[in-house]
C-alpha cells in the first residue's frame, strides 16, 4: 500500500505573494480546505510544507505555503506534485476505494 497519495500538481504561480496554482486530482476540490501540511515533490526533492491558506479560482486551487512569500520562490515549485500522508487523506464512503489501492 502507498504511504502517500498524490492530490494535485502545481502548474503555475498566482499573484505576487507566492501562491501556487494547483490542478486538483480529486472529485471534491473542497477537500483542500482541511489541508494543514503537504509534501511537495519536485524532480530532485520532496519537502514538507505547512499550508498557510487555500482558495479557489476557476476550478483550480490556489495554495499559499508558509515560507514561500515571493512569486520567484513559488516559481521553483512549478510542475511539482502535491502528496498527503494516507492518514491525512480525505475519508471515503463505505464501499469506496482509493485509486492507488486498486492499481496492481
Amino acid at each position: 500500500m502507498q504511504k502517500r497519495f498524490e492530490i494535485g500538481q502545481i502548474v503555475n504561480t498566482f499573484g505576487i505573494k507566492g501562491e501556487a496554482k494547483v490542478v486538483p486530482f480529486t472529485d471534491d476540490i473542497t477537500r483542500f480546505d482541511d489541508l494543514k501540511k503537504v509534501y511537495v515533490k519536485t524532480k530532485k526533492t520532496e519537502t514538507l510544507y505547512k499550508v498557510e491558506s487555500v482558495r479557489y479560482h476557476k476550478n483550480m486551487v490556489l495554495i499559499k505555503f508558509k515560507g514561500i512569500d515571493k512569486v520567484e520562490e513559488a516559481e521553483t515549485l512549478r510542475n511539482a506534485s502535491l502528496k498527503v500522508e494516507r492518514k491525512d487523506a480525505a475519508p471515503l464512503e463505505e464501499g469506496s476505494y482509493y485509486i492507488a489501492d486498486l492499481i496492481g
